[in-house]
């Protein structure tokens, strides 16, 4: 095994967007960040947000710089080598974020845009806390435009309520909104394109309303799209330690591990493993090196470890992972 291939740990990319909270890095232990943060990218390859590895013989190096020197080593087979194919981030939502839409990979071309199919892990929501996913039935374009002019948009949302462990899937085309007090992880494909439709009469510090994109929100718009929930899979119990995929969909799977005891994991190569640390603290091992990380942490594990060991220490360890199908 070559010693340059080990648990990655990267530089979180955070973001102060007008809605965003000031609880990440307290919460997850973090180095204190000026004014809001609204989102940390954990894993990011893009013109707005690179992965810079902080740890290890690869310490400085992007995201984006390994995958060309990787190839398939680092994103498995099951991928194209020229872009890493997934952005993950955790969002605290302080405000609600503004109603929105993305293109999927029919429309996106259309507009211009980058499809982008996503999913919300809620790690946190204080009761009553909610998100907004997909129209109530018979909205049309008309009906639309209309709660648009008089500002009652909110009336077309079909409302969830957003208790922790709660997951949704936000296909391209589907009208959203994150409600206020949201902690989330959330996966997606690798894109930044938002078309916001309203944002609830906020204005900037100036007094300024943000940029809407109503005419290309209406044509990435899905009219008829009913967002489905997740169907978890049966829990795959292994003693004490429980492997449950959650998600499966054409851009991502997404699981959660529960571990008590040391976790023996095999892959077979045909996607990198990114965890996420919810609960407690957790070595990972591998031939080429091994870390201790606490909650909060993201590590990902280069597709050609073909193996590696999770082992929980003092208490019990959740872990969320995501790979690509």
């Amino acid at each position: 095994m070559d010693t340059q291939i080990y648990p990655l740990l990267l530089t979180p990319v955070y973001k102060d967007y007008i809605w965003g909270g000031t609880s990440i890095p307290s919460r997850f232990n973090r180095e204190p960040q000026p004014g809001l943060c609204a989102e940390s990218w954990e894993l990011c390859d893009h013109a707005d947000g690179m992965s810079i590895v902080s740890n290890g013989p690869r310490e400085g190096t992007s995201l984006h710089d390994l995958l060309l020197e990787m190839g398939a080593d680092l994103v498995g087979t099951a991928s194209p080598t020229d872009h890493f194919p997934l952005l993950v981030k955790i969002i605290d939502a302080a405000q609600k974020l503004s109603v929105q839409v993305h293109p999927n990979d029919d429309s996106a071309p259309v507009v211009g845009g980058e499809a982008k199919s996503e999913m919300w892990y809620i790690l946190d929501g204080a009761p009553g806390t909610q998100f907004y996913a997909g129209l109530v039935a018979g909205t049309t374009v008309e009906t639309f435009d209309a709660a648009l002019e008089d500002g009652t948009v909110q009336n077309l949302l079909k409302s969830h309520p957003a208790s922790p462990g709660n997951l949704t899937y936000i296909r391209g085309g589907c009208v959203h909104a994150i409600g206020e007090g949201c902690l989330i992880l959330e996966v997606q494909q690798n894109s930044n394109t938002t078309y916001r439709v309203y944002d609830w009469g906020r204005v900037d510090a100036e007094g300024n309303p943000r940029e809407l994109h109503v005419e290309k929100a209406r044509q990435v718009i899905d009219w008829e799209l009913d967002p489905a929930g997740a169907t978890p899979s049966e829990p795959i119990v292994d003693g004490p330690n429980r492997s449950q995929d959650l998600l499966v969909t054409p851009y991502f799977r997404f699981g959660r591990l529960n571990i008590e005891t040391p976790f023996h994991v095999t892959n077979d190569g045909r996607s990198f493993h990114m965890l996420f640390v919810t609960k407690g603290t957790l070595t990972v091992a591998t031939e080429g090196g091994k870390e201790t990380v606490g909650a909060g942490t993201t590590l990902l594990l280069p597709a050609s470890i073909s193996e590696y060991a999770l082992a929980p220490e003092e208490g019990p360890c959740e872990v969320l992972r995501v790979s690509v199908v």
